[in-house]
């Protein structure tokens, strides 16, 4: 019982003193919002620019002038940035080329292939190089439905084929420093192998993948006709397709040198970049506008990238940035439109919105890459342009289901509106935006350094856009704001969301996050004394994705939450409206306590569960100490 005590004594002494960091943390502000000079941060990865949380780009270190950004998935965003100064071409975004051509190429890449087909198990080592094929059947790739949407051209019609298809390599040595990349579409199970190298295994997939060669396969490669691309494919049901390829990468901007990195500062709302391309410099500011608070562009789907060039010497230098988007790489379709509208020049594939200013952009498709350029003046007329945007939007196809139904992110709540006009709003006002985020930055930075040092900047100042990229904001039937991340309603993350939240005194957001918790729980379905883990996986709520017993973390998380946002509002509505359910959580913790024995084995930590328990019950007296002082 002594030890108990003593255990709820240091661990509530700890909470206070936590709690009243917090507070410190929060009431340091900036009153004076003039721009000053900022402390660089620079992180060793951040969000570079937060659109949604499918497209939202990370980068990790510096290194945006040496390779792709990615998205979250750990995908490439295939983007080159180039700078074009007397002629001579620096890239300052991404890598030298995603661009590729054929070896071998697909069915739909030219009139169909040539190759070896059997529907039954030829035997071991059919996908060797000196294996005997000629006994096979001979068809013209690709396998499939032979009036689908593809172009197949030989009817597959078993359950299993096995194909090999001879590749032709005139001189390997032209291989040398260049990526080698296998291309393909199956429906449904896919193995394939590079001179009886396996490469790898693959699930349905419509749409056409693209896998890079490792060294060691690539070592494989001979030169003459005799090298094998073999696939086996099984087709579990429905239609049955299989086409696959090599291809090179073409090296297009492969003569760009790499601009030379001058500065990197990562902010709260924006990373900028300057870059020496010569004797010009180039300055490059990633933009996240959701995060304004100006103007009420929570949620919005929308980023933009604005460049500016200037030099020192005075003299005019002819100069054209240039952005290359391989849109067929990162969509699997070649198909992209573009139109003008009003001042903005559009381009589109899939779900992916680009724009810049049309009366200055020059635009071009080549094999599947959207590539927009424009000129830029440098030397001393100051009234001619020298800076310029570019828009970056993202339409998610899929609808929130919650509790039987539709729910519209926050920015189309009505139904109405258009990721294009969202772009068009954004792109009218680009500058005062970008005015507006270098208030905010200097405030936030200001703020941070205040509080703690560059550690804590480095930390605080980057999870305002990473908590943008990874949430989707959501009105609800009741016009609530919910905030859900990929597992939705997700009681850990939101409770690692909330020192940031904090720290920028976004109630909002964090009312966002606990809202969707409180209503499943307060609904007749849910019977259970403490809360879930979560509540579904995006799109479908009400469908637990984890499902042991995390009961202690969560009730304690729960309580801890909502005094952060009593304390942090000086109102004790929000926990009044919930009352009874805080109630039922802190009676759920009470009872854990009385009937657990817990061992004293090694030193406490944040998730003991002892240590949970009197944190979540230390909250609950703090609510009922708010409740009589507000």
């Amino acid at each position: 019982m002594e030890i108990r005590t003593y255990i709820r004594f240091v661990v509530a002494w700890r909470m206070i003193i936590i709690l009243g960091i917090i507070s410190l943390v929060y009431a340091c502000s900036c009153p004076d919002e003039k721009i000053s000079h900022l402390s660089v941060i620079a992180p060793s990865r951040h969000t570079l620019l937060a659109v949604t949380p499918s497209l939202s780009l990370q980068l990790t270190g510096d290194t945006l002038n040496k390779s792709y950004p990615q998205l979250r998935t750990g995908e490439a965003f295939p983007i080159t940035g180039i700078l074009r100064v007397d002629g001579i071409l620096y890239r300052f975004m991404g890598g030298d080329s995603l661009r590729i051509s054929p070896l071998a190429p697909l069915s739909e890449d030219t009139v169909g292939w040539t190759g070896k087909y059997s529907f039954l198990f030829p035997g071991k080592g059919w996908e060797q190089r000196r294996y005997d094929d000629s006994w096979w059947s001979e068809g013209k790739g690709a396998f499939g439905p032979v009036k689908g949407y593809y172009p197949a051209h030989t009817l597959w019609g078993a359950e299993n084929i096995y194909v090999r298809r001879h590749v032709k390599v005139d001189n390997k040595d032209a291989l040398r420093n260049h990526k080698i990349y296998v291309r393909y579409v199956c429906d449904d199970w896919l193995k394939l192998f590079c001179n009886g190298k396996y490469l790898l295994e693959s699930r349905y997939t419509y749409k056409t993948k693209c896998q890079r060669l490792t060294d060691e396969a690539i070592s494989q490669i001979i030169d003459g006709d005799n090298n094998i691309l073999a696939a086996y494919c099984r087709n579990t049901g429905g239609p049955a397709l299989l086409d696959f390829g090599l291809y090179i990468e073409n090296k297009t901007y492969a003569e760009a040198k790499p601009a030379t990195l001058k500065k990197m500062d990562v902010q709260a709302t924006q990373t900028q970049f300057i870059f020496q391309c010569g004797e010009v410099d180039l300055q490059v500011d990633f933009v996240s506008p959701s995060l304004s608070e100006k103007w009420d562009l929570t949620g919005w789907p929308v980023g933009f990238l604005t460049y500016q060039v200037r030099t020192e010497s005075g003299k005019e230098h002819a100069v054209e940035v240039l952005f290359d988007v391989d849109m067929e790489w990162m969509f699997g379709k070649r198909k992209i439109d573009s139109w003008v509208d009003k001042d903005w020049r559009f381009v589109k594939s899939d779900s992916l919105y680009l724009a810049m200013a049309a009366d200055e952009t020059t635009f071009s498709c080549m094999d599947g890459h959207a590539i927009l350029s424009q000129k830029l003046y440098v030397g001393n007329e100051r009234d001619k342009d020298s800076s310029g945007v570019l828009l970056v939007g993202y339409e998610e196809g899929q609808v929130l289901q919650y509790d039987g139904e539709a729910l519209s992110p926050l920015w189309n709540s009505d139904g109405t509106r258009e990721v294009k006009e969202l772009m068009k709003s954004v792109g009218n006002r680009y500058k005062e935006l970008k005015a507006e985020c270098d208030i905010l930055d200097n405030r936030w930075n200001t703020k941070a350094f205040q509080a703690g040092d560059k550690t804590l900047a480095e930390q605080m100042l980057p999870a305002y856009r990473n908590f943008i990229s990874s949430h989707r904001f959501i009105s609800s039937s009741d016009n609530k704001l919910f905030c859900l991340g990929d597992t939705l309603g997700n009681v850990r993350e939101a409770y690692k969301s909330f020192p940031a939240l904090l720290f920028f005194h976004r109630t909002d957001w964090m009312r966002g996050l606990l809202d969707p918790i409180f209503e499943y729980c307060e609904d007749i379905h849910w019977s259970k004394k403490y809360p879930p883990y979560d509540i579904g996986l995006y799109p479908v709520a009400s469908k637990q994705v984890r499902l042991e017993n995390c009961a202690v973390e969560a009730a304690a998380n729960m309580l801890m939450m909502t005094t952060a946002i009593v304390e942090a509002e000086q109102d004790f509505d929000y926990a009044g409206m919930h009352w009874e359910q805080l109630e039922v959580w802190a009676d759920y913790l009470q009872q854990k306590m009385k009937k657990e024995t817990y061992p004293i084995i090694g030193l406490l930590d944040e998730n003991d569960e002892r240590v949970k328990c009197v944190l979540g019950l230390a909250a609950y007296y703090k609510l009922i100490q708010l409740k009589g002082n507000l």
